[in-house]
């Protein structure tokens, strides 16, 4: 074998294109020995081939230049350099792991179902609060806030929780109001007072999925209700 190859015969033996071989001596990753003065070509020794296949092999890892430059220069270094590049694939990897994990959730989750019903008279704790989208997590928060009070005062809950949106206020600023039905007697505390719902249509959004995400569910079936008043 020729004791200096040219950049075509070093790319076929190390698998590094001859582009990303001048990016390397550009940087000074991975220098020629010289150059032929004849025709300006780089020129590289055999002895380079088993340091270039290393490189590969090292980016392929996805080790950074900057850390293969490391390793070159401070050999002594190896295990501990290539330690942290494993516990960065290791968090990376976690990580895609959850994304991936999400995504699965996201793609079983069916569409929100909606119909129109008719809601009867009942008896009704209920918190009155200045909406104004997209702004609309003061409807959960109401509802957290009825339960507490359910629980502390241990009413009886007769249906599900619901509310009504007024139409009409300033600008974009309008008024709804947070129902949660109950049974027996029961009295008002603060801002939550309690009435006699006397009835009347609902559009309903039904939600199947884990307790925490109840206030995201809330705020779609505002966003789609106010869509379709609107349209």
């Amino acid at each position: 074998m020729a004791r200096y190859l040219l950049i075509s015969q070093f790319a076929q033996l190390t698998g590094l294109p001859p582009k990303t071989l001048r990016y390397y001596d550009d940087i000074g990753l991975l220098c020629p020995q010289g150059t032929d003065q004849a025709s300006g070509y780089r020129q590289y020794s055999v002895s380079q081939v088993s340091l270039a296949i290393h490189i590969r092999h090292w980016r392929q890892m996805g080790l950074p230049v900057s850390e293969i430059q490391r390793l070159i220069q401070t050999p002594e270094h190896t295990a501990a350099i290539l330690g942290q590049h494993k516990a960065r694939l290791q968090t990376e990897i976690a990580e895609r792991e959850a994304a991936l994990s999400s995504l699965h959730t996201f793609l079983k989750e069916k569409t929100m179902e909606y119909r129109l019903e008719q809601l009867p008279t009942q008896q009704v704790l209920v918190i009155r609060e200045t909406l104004q989208p997209p702004h609309y997590e003061v409807i959960p928060q109401a509802l957290q806030e009825l339960m507490a009070y359910k629980h502390a005062q241990n009413y009886s809950v007769s249906a599900p929780s619901f509310f009504v949106h007024h139409a009409g206020g300033e600008g974009e600023t309008s008024v709804v109001e947070v129902f949660l039905p109950v049974t027996g007697t029961v009295q008002p505390s603060g801002r939550i007072q309690v009435q006699t719902f006397e009835g009347g249509p609902a559009f309903i959004g039904r939600f199947v999925g884990p307790y925490e995400k109840t206030g995201a569910a809330y705020s779609v079936v505002a966003e789609e209700a106010l869509r379709r008043a609107s349209s």
